[in-house]
């Protein structure tokens, strides 16, 4: 493929993953991050595994002008981007009167900002060159409010409401904008943020994207990964918000 796949946050976790699940589909990649020795040693490896063009570019997406950058660099290097992928968040656990301000500010920017503004950005560009596919990535905990996490799953509520709109707003168009859900995933993301892991079954990052890639292709609205996850999307909406509140909270304690 001509085409080239941009992915935020590509460096590690399931951002890196994608890039791996991605290259093997021979898409062409351009891979956005802060670490550029590990988007460098990324990029090298999947051009010589798969024969496709991969490029980085170094930045920090919690900066103010971050997707201006981002699609600056794309123009400026006349690349052919027909995909983006907002993969890049953040999060934390544990309660909210304890928590790090400046971090829950950083979330907020990461999560909901700048991927709003890599939308308003991207949509315009994509429809008068050809047209393409925006996927945010959300979270299983974007259907429920959730006690010591309450920071990090308003962030990915307001990614799932704000990206459905824009599907729906597209969806006559030739630009796609999908939401596709994450649930507990074993990365370093989810260990570094505090979430209590344990009770979980926590899935592999490479079966989330291989499930990601195939929802993409078909370009779904919505995609929840595993059937569990599911099933809790269909809780949320069913349960009263009371209910819904105090399950998630005891399924999520963190120790505080």
């Amino acid at each position: 493929m001509n085409h080239t796949e941009i992915i935020t946050g590509a460096s590690a976790g399931i951002g890196k993953a994608l890039a791996k699940e991605f290259a093997g589909h021979h898409f062409n990649l351009l891979l956005v991050a802060r670490s550029e020795d590990k988007l460098k040693n990324l990029c090298t490896e999947l051009s010589e595994s798969f024969g496709i063009t991969a490029r980085y570019f170094p930045l920090d997406l919690l900066a103010d002008d971050a997707a201006e950058k981002v699609l600056g660099f794309v123009k400026d290097n006349g690349i052919d981007a027909a995909y983006l992928i907002n993969n890049a968040g953040m999060g934390d656990a544990g309660l909210f009167e304890k928590s790090d301000l400046q971090k829950d500010e950083n979330i907020i920017r990461l999560n909901v900002l700048t991927l709003m503004k890599m939308n308003r950005l991207f949509i315009p560009y994509l429809r008068e060159n050809g047209g393409g596919t925006i996927v945010n990535i959300a979270s299983t905990l974007a259907f429920a409010p959730t006690a010591d996490e309450a920071v990090y799953a308003a962030s990915k509520a307001f990614v799932l409401s704000f990206s459905q709109a824009l599907f729906e707003e597209t969806k006559k168009s030739n630009v796609s904008v999908l939401t596709v859900c994450p649930g507990v995933t074993d990365t370093d993301f989810f260990k570094n943020a505090g979430f209590a892991l344990g009770q979980f079954k926590a899935a592999t990052p490479e079966s989330f994207v291989a499930f990601a890639y195939r929802s993409i292709v078909k370009k779904k609205a919505l995609s929840i990964h595993r059937f569990s996850n599911k099933l809790t999307a269909l809780f949320c909406r069913l349960a009263t918000r009371k209910t819904v509140r105090k399950v998630f909270a005891a399924a999520c304690k963190t120790e505080s």
